[in-house]
């Protein structure tokens, strides 16, 4: 059974909706707030998925059980049941069918982009039971903790690639699309700085990623929109 380019469309722009409206709620929100010495514009979120040592660990959880390191540990366990239930799929579903959608235009790098997707998915399941066993005893230096880098190097620059790649890909067009491209490959440069090096970079990791996923939902609903209309 195969799927038309439409269907692919409105299927990856309904998940990016969604994926939309979790955003939306996860601003309103209280903000996470950090047990150590971390700074302040820096996610704790995004710190802990890059941290690399234990030291790094305290500076998000402090370094010693306390009242603050339980409270941050619920609010991580809570995120990433979150992340593996629905915001994973979700943005799984959105990038490997936008790719279905725009696999007309490049057959060959759209499903090479749509595998790197599936691959980014997995590896961030490998980050959360890593976050996981981490979170259970951050003054430890643990397997989990030195897999950590491998799933979420997998995962940022597969996502990143992937980005970079569906960029050049809508920037086939000619014209002014040549932005696309360079924004989506300066997205990548900045996951690639973020990997690379976590203390300087990372709090920027998650921007990197966002620059793609935006342009993507915006040519999802222009697509929609353009097929809708033709008759």
């Amino acid at each position: 059974m195969t799927i038309s380019a439409k269907r692919a469309t409105q299927i990856s722009l309904g998940a990016a909706l969604l994926l939309l409206a979790i955003v939306v709620y996860n601003l309103t929100q209280p903000a996470m707030t950090a047990c150590g010495g971390l700074d302040p514009a820096y996610q704790p979120i995004i710190a802990f998925e890059l941290a690399r040592s234990v030291p790094d660990l305290h500076t998000i959880f402090g370094d010693a059980p306390g009242a603050c390191r339980e409270a941050i540990t619920a609010r991580f366990a809570f995120i990433n049941t979150a992340d593996n239930y629905l915001f994973i799929p979700l943005y799984g579903i959105f990038l490997f069918f936008f790719f279905l959608g725009v696999g007309g235009r490049d057959r060959n790098l759209a499903r090479i982009s749509a595998v790197i997707v599936l691959a980014a998915c997995l590896a961030d399941y490998v980050e959360n039971s890593c976050l996981f066993g981490i979170a259970d005893n951050p003054d430890v230096h643990s397997s989990s903790l030195s897999l950590l880098p491998w799933a979420t190097g997998v995962k940022w620059m597969g996502l990143a690639i992937a980005g970079a790649i569906g960029g050049y890909i809508l920037s086939r067009e000619g014209g002014w699309r040549w932005l696309i491209a360079a924004l989506c490959f300066a997205g990548l440069a900045i996951v690639t700085l973020a990997t690379i090096d976590p203390h300087a970079y990372g709090r920027y990791a998650s921007n990197g990623i966002t620059v793609s996923w935006v342009i993507f939902l915006i040519a999802d609903a222009v697509f929609v929109f353009r097929r809708s209309t033709v008759r």
